[in-house]
């Protein structure tokens, strides 16, 4: 895809804080069959929240911001113009129907406890990438790319704010209604994680929201069925000419895995990747 000079430079300049936030590479902890389907299939595989290890991920910030406003309320003897509990119900349906997904990546390397939750129990690998090209691919396609914030704390959030005030007020500022104001409270809760997640310093990238009908949205077959939006990797590689050893730059075998080096080696090699197959590593973390 062609770009104009301004919006070269809009990316660049997004891409370089980012990096200088989070760091030049981040670890995707991840299964072979996930590993597969970025390297062979080329595919990437975003996860619905609803699968995620985080029983109050989305939710959570959702309930905090519903106790907030009770409270907020009480201790100022407000007296609401707008049925809180009708306007949480619709915010909780509403959240419930959305289709969420993530690609989630770490800046913690080599770290046991990512390996033992997120890479089959170690027995998988981390695909490391480098930052900037992936920052960089992803831009311009739809998608969110950003840090994720461990806390589910709303009293301070703008949109405790602006809610509070529509209670009070029935003028809800700076949306034309309230399903605009779910729409960017989902988004929100999604980048939002129990603060006892911190140790993860995790990346997420998600796609904005997805309808029911979405062509992207697939199921696979684990030891469960899981759902899935799957981006083509290769489309949007081509679109900004660029290949998958320019966003990977390494392949990490995990601690409790018997892969064998040599073997993964000549998988890349077959798949014309024969930079990555230079790049296999094996974890140094001691996890038994």
């Amino acid at each position: 895809m062609t770009y104009n000079l301004v919006e070269i430079q809009k990316r660049q300049e997004s891409t370089d804080k980012f990096v200088q936030k989070v760091g030049k590479t981040l670890w995707h902890y991840t299964s072979f069959p996930a590993l597969d389907g970025i390297l062979r299939k080329k595919e990437i595989w975003f996860g619905s929240a609803t699968n995620v290890n985080d029983a109050k991920e989305v939710i959570g910030f959702i309930d905090n911001l519903k106790q907030n406003i009770e409270n907020g309320l009480t201790q100022n003897n407000i007296k609401p113009k707008c049925d809180v509990d009708k306007i949480f119900k619709e915010i909780y349906d509403r959240t419930s129907q959305k289709h969420l997904f993530m690609f989630c990546l770490s800046q913690a390397l080599d770290d046991a406890a990512q390996w033992d939750r997120y890479a089959d129990y170690g027995r998988g690998v981390a695909i490391e990438f480098n930052t900037e090209a992936l920052h960089n691919l992803l831009y311009y396609h739809g998608m969110i790319i950003g840090e994720q914030y461990y806390t589910q704390e709303t009293r301070d959030h703008e949109l405790y704010k602006l809610l509070s005030s529509y209670i009070s007020t029935e003028i809800l500022e700076g949306f034309s209604n309230l399903d605009g104001f779910i729409d960017n409270l989902a988004l929100c809760a999604l980048i939002h994680k129990h603060p006892t997640f911190t140790a993860e310093k995790e990346i997420r990238i998600a796609p904005y929201f997805v309808t029911d009908n979405d062509s992207h949205i697939e199921y696979k077959t684990f030891n469960i069925i899981k759902e899935f939006y799957i981006l083509d990797l290769q489309k949007v590689l081509e679109t900004e000419n660029m290949h998958r050893e320019d966003i990977i730059n390494s392949i990490i075998i995990g601690p409790r895995s018997s892969q064998n080096p040599k073997d993964l080696e000549n998988y890349c090699r077959h798949l014309g990747l024969h930079k990555l197959a230079q790049n296999i590593k094996v974890s140094d973390c001691p996890l038994r």
